[in-house]
C-alpha cells in the first residue's frame, strides 16, 4: 500500500504494487487482463504506426489503445526520458517521475480535484539504472489547454466577459488544488486542461504533468506563490487572477510579494535556459507550435459592459512598452507652446460668464444605437426633445453592427436631430491603416452629407485604444486624411484626448498638422476622482480646465477656436463591472479614492457641469456619455424588461424643458450669502421670463436674490419651497422663477 501525506480522508489504494511483465509498478483497480497484457509490451505499442504522439521531446506523451473489444480504452502514455546516474540514485529514494505522478494524481482524485484518471505507472530498473518509466492515464477527448484558450480569445474572440469567465474557472480550480495540499511546481498554462462547454463557459479543469508535484498537509503562502508564479498572464490580468484565486478577501501581501519574487527568479531561469541547455533549447525551438501569445502591444480586449477596452497591463509594464516619442513629444510640445497658451488662458479666465450664451443646440447627449433596443431608446429621446446627439462608430465591430449604427444616424437626422459621430479606432486600425481608411471611407460615404461633424479618433492618449507612440498616430492621421479627402466640406473635430492631459493635446495637434484640420478641438474632460466639478486638481477646477483647453484651441496647430466636450460622466456606485472604474473585475475589500457617486450626485454634478461649461462661454457644446448604460447612463438597463430612468434623466428633461431654449445673461456675484462657492446664473426665456439656476458647492445656505422669487422648481422638475428674496440653496441645482428682467 502506498501512503499519502494528506490531511484529506484516505480511500483504499486503487491498485496493488506488482510486476507487470518486465516492469514494476501500480495498476488501478479493475484493469482488464487484456489491458494488463498490452502494458507488458508498452514499448512496442509506443513505436507502432497508429500511435499518436501528442507531445514530443525528452518526455513524450503518446496516445495508444489498450485492451480489446469492449474493454479497449484510449490512454495517454507519458514516457519519461532517461536520467543521469545521480538522478537515478535520487529516484531510488524519492520515487521515479512516473511514481510521483501517480501519487499526485491519486491525491487529486481523492480530493475531487480534476486530473486525468491514473491507470498505471511502470518502471524498468536494471543494474541501478532506470531504463524505462511510464505513467498511463485515460485519454481526455475535447479538451484544450489554458494556454491555447487564452491565445484563441486574444486572437479570435477578445471579449472581456469571456476572458473573465475563463480566468475565474481556472483560478477556482487552482485554489482547490492548493487547498487539498498539492503544490504542482510546474504550473504552466499548458499544464492546465479544460473543456469548453459553451461559447463562454468552461468546465472539467484538469491538472497534468504532475511529476514535480509535492503533497503536504497544507501549503504555505510561499509554496502557493511559487506555483502561481509559473502561470503567464499580462500583469493586470494576473492581478485579477490572483484576486479570483484568493476569493472574497484581498490576497495577503505576503503572498503577492512572494509571487513577485518567484516570478522574477523564474524569468531569470527561463532567460538563461539557452545557455544552460543549448541542445535542449534548440530541439524545443524546432518543435515549437506556430501559435504564440500576441505581441504585448497587439493585445486588445473589448469590454461590452463598460463600453471600453480593458487595461491589459499595469502602469509600470505599460510604460516599458511605450515608444520614446510617447513621452518626449508632449514635453517638446509644452516647451514650444507654454508661454502663449498660458497668456491666452489668463486672458480667457477674465471673460468667463461675461457674455450672453444662447443655450439652444449646446446641451448634447451621446447614445449607443442597438438593433435589439433601438425603439426603446428612441422613445426615451422623445421625452428629452431635439437635443444634439452623438454616436460612436467602432472599427472593431462587425459589419452588421456598423451598418445598423449608420442607419440609426440617418433615421435620427431625418427626424430632425442634429447628429455628430465619432470614428473610434482599435489596435487593428493602427496595425492595418488600409483597413481603417476603408472603414472611414465607408462611413463618410454613408453619412458625410447628413452629420453635423465627425470626431477623428478616441482617447488617443490611452494605449488600450491602440496607439503606443507618435509613429502610430502619424500613420493613423495619414490613413484618415486619405479617406477624408473626398469630403472637403466635412466638419472635423479632434484630437479627442481624454482627461486633464493637455501636453498630449498639444502634441497630437502638432502631429495632425499637415494631415487634418479640426474645426473644433474636441476633448473628453472628466473630473476624475475629485467629486464635484468645482473641486480642484491643484489650482484647476472644471472651469479652469475648460479655459486652458480653450486657450489651446486658440493657439494650437490644426485647430480652430472652438472647444467641444465630447465625453463626460461620473461612474455610478454599486454598478460593479458595468462601471468604468469597476471593470473588468470588482476587487474584494474596500476601494480607495473611488470616484463613483450616488445616482442623485450623478444628476447634480451633470447639471452643474453643463451649466459651468456652457454659461462660462468656454465650451460650445457638451455631449454627456450616455443615455442608456448600467454603469454610467441616465437610464439603467439592468433589467432588460424594465429600463429604469435614473434621477439624471428627469434632471436633464427638466433642464431642457426650462432652459433648453433660453439665453444665459450673467452670473450673480453679489448679495447676501453669495461667494465663489455659490452659483446663481440668470437666464432669459423666449417668453422673456427670468429664471435663476442656483446651487452651492458645499453646505446649504440662505441666499438673497436681486429680485423676489415667485416659485422654485427642483432639479427633477418638482415644485419646491421658496418665495420672497431669500431662497435656501443646496448642492442640487434649482430653478428660481423671478418677477422681472435682471439688470
Amino acid at each position: 500500500m502506498v501512503t499519502h501525506n494528506s490531511t484529506y480522508p484516505t480511500r483504499p489504494q486503487q491498485g496493488t504494487l506488482r510486476d507487470i511483465g518486465p516492469y514494476r509498478g501500480l495498476l488501478a483497480a479493475g484493469c482488464p487482463p487484456a489491458m494488463i497484457t498490452d502494458l507488458t509490451r508498452i514499448r512496442a505499442l509506443l513505436e507502432a504506426p497508429d500511435a499518436q504522439v501528442l507531445a514530443a521531446g525528452r518526455n513524450r506523451n503518446v496516445r495508444v489503445s489498450l485492451g480489446q473489444g469492449g474493454d479497449a480504452q484510449d490512454v495517454v502514455v507519458k514516457a519519461f526520458g532517461r536520467e543521469s546516474a545521480g538522478k537515478n540514485r535520487l529516484d531510488m529514494r524519492r520515487g521515479t517521475k512516473a511514481r510521483r505522478t501517480w501519487l499526485a494524481a491519486e491525491h487529486l482524485a481523492r480530493a475531487g480535484v480534476g486530473t486525468p484518471e491514473p491507470l498505471a505507472y511502470m518502471d524498468l530498473w536494471h543494474g541501478g539504472r532506470l531504463k524505462e518509466s511510464y505513467f498511463i492515464s485515460t485519454f481526455q477527448a475535447d479538451v484544450v489547454s489554458f494556454k491555447d484558450e487564452l491565445i484563441r480569445l486574444f486572437r479570435e474572440d477578445p471579449e472581456c466577459s469571456k476572458l473573465m469567465d475563463l480566468l475565474q474557472t481556472v483560478a477556482t480550480a487552482v485554489a482547490a488544488m492548493h487547498r487539498c495540499g498539492l503544490a504542482h511546481n510546474d504550473l504552466g498554462n499548458q499544464n492546465i486542461l479544460l473543456s469548453r462547454s459553451g461559447d463562454a463557459t468552461w468546465e472539467r479543469v484538469q491538472f497534468i504533468d504532475l511529476n514535480r508535484a509535492r503533497i503536504e498537509p497544507s501549503l504555505s503562502l510561499r509554496q502557493r506563490a511559487r506555483d502561481l508564479s509559473r502561470l503567464w498572464l499580462p500583469s493586470d490580468l494576473l492581478r485579477v487572477f490572483l484576486e479570483m484565486y484568493w476569493g472574497d478577501t484581498p490576497p495577503p501581501e505576503a503572498l503577492l510579494e512572494a509571487e513577485t519574487r518567484y516570478r522574477r527568479r523564474y524569468a531569470v531561469h527561463a532567460a538563461t535556459r539557452k545557455w544552460r541547455h543549448p541542445l535542449r533549447t534548440w530541439q524545443r525551438r524546432k518543435r515549437q507550435a506556430p501559435e504564440w501569445y500576441p505581441d504585448p502591444r497587439e493585445l486588445s480586449i473589448w469590454d461590452e459592459r463598460s463600453a471600453q477596452p480593458i487595461a491589459i497591463y499595469r502602469s509600470r509594464d505599460r510604460k516599458r512598452l511605450y515608444a520614446g516619442s510617447w513621452l518626449m513629444a508632449p514635453v517638446m510640445a509644452v516647451l514650444r507652446s507654454f508661454v502663449p497658451v498660458w497668456r491666452e488662458y489668463r486672458s480667457l479666465l477674465g471673460t468667463c460668464y461675461g457674455s450672453p450664451v444662447r443655450m439652444h443646440g449646446r446641451i448634447g447627449l451621446a447614445i449607443d444605437p442597438r438593433a435589439e433596443s433601438w425603439s426603446r431608446e428612441q422613445a426615451l429621446l422623445g421625452e428629452l426633445g431635439h437635443l444634439p446627439l452623438f454616436v460612436r462608430l467602432y472599427h472593431h465591430e462587425s459589419r452588421d453592427r456598423q451598418d445598423f449604427r449608420v442607419k440609426a444616424v440617418r433615421d435620427l437626422t431625418a427626424a430632425g436631430h442634429g447628429v455628430s459621430v465619432a470614428l473610434v479606432q482599435d489596435r487593428a486600425a493602427i496595425r492595418d491603416p488600409a483597413s481603417w481608411s476603408a472603414f472611414v471611407t465607408r462611413t463618410l460615404d454613408a453619412l458625410g452629407d447628413v452629420v453635423d461633424s465627425v470626431e477623428v479618433g478616441h482617447a488617443l492618449n490611452r494605449v488600450k485604444w491602440g496607439l503606443w507612440g507618435f509613429d502610430d498616430l502619424r500613420r493613423f492621421y495619414e490613413a484618415t486624411a486619405t479617406a477624408v479627402a473626398p469630403h472637403p466640406g466635412l466638419r472635423l473635430t479632434g484630437p479627442a484626448v481624454i482627461d486633464f492631459e493637455y501636453p498630449f493635446v498639444l502634441a497630437a495637434l502638432r502631429e495632425a498638422a499637415g494631415h487634418l484640420h479640426f474645426q473644433a478641438l474636441s476633448h473628453h474632460l472628466y473630473v476624475d476622482r475629485r467629486g464635484a466639478p468645482e473641486n480642484r486638481q491643484g489650482r484647476f477646477a472644471a472651469l479652469e480646465k475648460m479655459a486652458l483647453a480653450r486657450a489651446i484651441a486658440r493657439h494650437g496647430e490644426a485647430c480652430d477656436d472652438e472647444l467641444i466636450v465630447s465625453e463626460v460622466n461620473w461612474p455610478i456606485e454599486g454598478t460593479g463591472v458595468y462601471s468604468p472604474v469597476g471593470a473588468p473585475y470588482v476587487s474584494p475589500g474596500p476601494r480607495h479614492k473611488d470616484p463613483s457617486v450616488s445616482e442623485m450626485d450623478y444628476a447634480t454634478f451633470m447639471i452643474r457641469y453643463y451649466a459651468i461649461a456652457l454659461c462660462s462661454g468656454m465650451v460650445s457644446r457638451v455631449y454627456w456619455w450616455r443615455l442608456v448604460a448600467q454603469g454610467f447612463g441616465l437610464v439603467d438597463d439592468r433589467d432588460p424588461d424594465d429600463w429604469r430612468r435614473r434621477p439624471a434623466f428627469a434632471a436633464l428633461r427638466t433642464f431642457m424643458g426650462i432652459l433648453g431654449d433660453s439665453t444665459f445673461e450673467r452670473r450673480i456675484t453679489e448679495g447676501q450669502g453669495i461667494d465663489e462657492d455659490v452659483h446663481v446664473l440668470a437666464f432669459m426665456t423666449p417668453a422673456e421670463k427670468v429664471i435663476y439656476l442656483a446651487w452651492v458647492n458645499g453646505d446649504p445656505r440662505e441666499v438673497a436674490l436681486p429680485q423676489p422669487c415667485l416659485s422654485v422648481t427642483d432639479m427633477v422638475g418638482e415644485a419646491a419651497a421658496g418665495t420672497g428674496k431669500t431662497v435656501r440653496v443646496t448642492g442640487a441645482p434649482c430653478y428660481i422663477h423671478v418677477s422681472q428682467t435682471p439688470r
